[in-house]
């Protein structure tokens, strides 16, 4: 988000540098920090990923609306919307909803403009469905979407995030949704950013973290220059960060709010979060990527108690020392040692970070030896989305960016999203791309998921933009390797099992992947576990950790084909 050049940060990286042990970086040269679509490229030997446009031949027609026409200068204009991909009817086939955002009058006043859903109809084209599902109502300003199965009937729900307010859209199972926040006590006051859904308190359900940003208003609109006669978006220094909250599910379709009594910090500028069981004690823990403020880890101790650790567990500042512009998350395992670690992408004159988790809460930044400062500065990153995109075993990541001011000194609004390869030898590699390929173009990015629309085993994406049409892009990377799709289905515990962890093991490797809540920015992805693996390789068995901390093998699972698993009795 916009960053305040003047800001002092000496006494913070004084103190991360002592905590953490992190060198600083040498600041890339000109050549390596210029937006260039020749960028760093993967080595010939090894298949390049390809994605194709296919968001015209789908009938997805989506824009999200930010208002800065009105030349207002309203800091929520910055923010952008993310995107949902979720099973709304349950024909296993993946839908999506899309915030919309709204419009900015000239008087200061907002009209919220309501989200669009898009019905998959199994034939790669998506229908809109806003009207007769009954979601086309907006009552704020939207900016976020998670989805899930809040009420355990069977069928996700759409929860909707922003400025002073949610919706919360209730399945009902016929196609139809019914707005009930208020009666479900979702109730909300303050400027809601991101969203994760996950059952913080082991007792079946899912509950709600709300990541809260700033205490901007019109009452606190102050007027920013960018020059002695030139107005920008502020940045986020002349606000007050906003303290989260947790909606604890009281299993009757109601929530209590929990944030003060759970140990949640009161000065965040939330913008992702993503509840994730980080140390593999079958109890979800949290991390929120924060805006210019370091980001937190909330421990999980039990009884929705959490001590908050981002500092001292190295995830709190980046590889300087510094506390970053963070806004999106991902959970994989790039090292391969079947332990979840974390990559956050971060504003400009900053790099992406990588956290890798060496146990009990332990990290290390990985941000240099994986080679993500060669990708340069100038990089304004949004949502993100981790998955094995060619099939070698290897979690690939995807970020969309795209600048937050109106006029930037030295940049350009639209950027380039980033496709980097991970060809399990420590690093990340950018691939090169043709310029009329969706990666060889500038967009304003913000939200980003994966997901297999077409149901053919390889991971699809959808992007979500500022003022431009939202995108679908097919895989279309020749991939030699096989895959394996599990849907896991909570009995016992939370239906869409958030939470659990997949191993999956071939006569050569293990593979870890892991069911999140939240992450990315502003988006939902799919509760689903994608795996890949070499084709010389053959699977042999898959080990399922319910929530619940129950285990479960399953011998030779089937390869190139989804399977459905429900959740077992707990054995003793």
């Amino acid at each position: 988000m916009p960053r305040d050049p003047f800001l002092a940060m000496e006494v913070a990286v004084c103190v991360a540098l002592l905590v953490v042990g992190c060198k600083p970086s040498n600041k890339p040269n000109d050549a390596t920090s210029r937006n260039t679509v020749e960028a760093s490229s993967p080595s010939p030997s090894e298949p390049s990923m390809r994605f194709e446009d296919v968001t015209s031949a789908t009938g997805l027609s989506h824009h999200y609306r930010n208002g800065e026409e009105s030349d207002q200068y309203a800091y929520i204009e910055s923010i952008g919307g993310g995107l949902a991909v979720f099973d709304y009817d349950r024909d296993g086939f993946p839908d999506l909803f899309f915030p919309g955002g709204g419009l900015i009058d000239t008087d200061q006043s907002i009209t919220p403009l309501p989200g669009t859903l898009w019905q998959n109809d199994q034939s790669k084209r998506f229908t809109n469905v806003s009207r007769v599902s009954n979601v086309d109502t907006a009552t704020l300003y939207s900016n976020g979407v998670a989805s899930g199965d809040l009420n355990n009937d069977g069928f996700p729900d759409l929860l909707v995030t922003g400025y002073c307010g949610l919706q919360f859209f209730v399945n009902q199972g016929d196609g139809t949704f019914v707005e009930q926040a208020v009666s479900s006590g979702l109730i909300d006051s303050l400027w809601s950013t991101s969203s994760g859904l996950g059952d913080l308190n082991n007792d079946g359900s899912l509950d709600v973290y709300i990541a809260h940003n700033t205490d901007w208003s019109w009452a606190n609109h102050p007027e920013c220059m960018r020059s002695a006669t030139d107005r920008e978006i502020c940045a986020p220094s002349a606000f007050k960060g906003l303290p989260d909250e947790i909606y604890r599910n009281n299993n009757d379709s109601t929530f209590q709010p929990i944030g003060m009594e759970s140990g949640l910090k009161a000065d965040g500028r939330g913008l992702a979060v993503v509840l994730a069981d980080l140390n593999q004690d079958s109890k979800l823990d949290i991390y929120v990527a924060n805006d210019t403020t370091y980001n937190f880890l909330y421990v999980n101790n039990g009884d929705s108690k959490f001590e908050e650790i981002g500092i001292p567990s190295g995830t709190g500042l980046d590889h300087s020392g510094n506390p970053n512009g963070s806004m999106g998350i991902a959970v994989l395992d790039f090292d391969g040692n079947l332990l979840p670690d974390l990559w956050v992408t971060n504003y400009e004159n900053e790099t992406c970070a990588l956290y890798l988790n060496y146990g009990k809460f332990s990290f290390r930044c990985g941000t240099l030896s994986t080679g993500i400062v060669s990708l340069g500065t100038l990089f304004i990153s949004f949502g993100t989305v981790s998955g094995d995109f060619d099939l070698d075993g290897d979690e690939d990541i995807v970020v969309a960016n795209g600048h937050v001011y109106r006029f930037p000194k030295g940049n350009s609004v639209e950027q380039f999203p980033l496709l980097l390869s991970n060809f399990g030898a420590g690093k990340l590699v950018r691939q090169k791309t043709e310029a009329s390929n969706y990666f060889g173009q500038k967009w304003r990015g913000r939200g980003v998921a994966a997901f297999d629309f077409d149901i053919d085993g390889d991971l699809d994406l959808a992007m979500s933009h500022v003022n431009q049409p939202s995108a679908i892009l097919e895989n279309k990377t020749m991939a030699s390797g096989n895959w394996c799709t599990f849907e896991l289905i909570g009995i016992f515990s939370n239906r869409d099992c958030v939470g659990s962890r997949v191993v999956f093991q071939t006569n050569k490797k293990r593979y870890l992947r892991n069911i999140v809540g939240g992450g990315s920015y502003l988006t939902q992805n799919p509760y689903l576990v994608h795996c890949g693996f070499p084709s010389d390789e053959t699977l042999e068995q898959a080990e399922i950790t319910w929530p619940n901390g129950n285990t479960q093998v399953i011998p030779n699972p089937r390869i190139n084909a989804k399977s459905t698993f429900l959740e077992p009795p707990v054995t003793k």
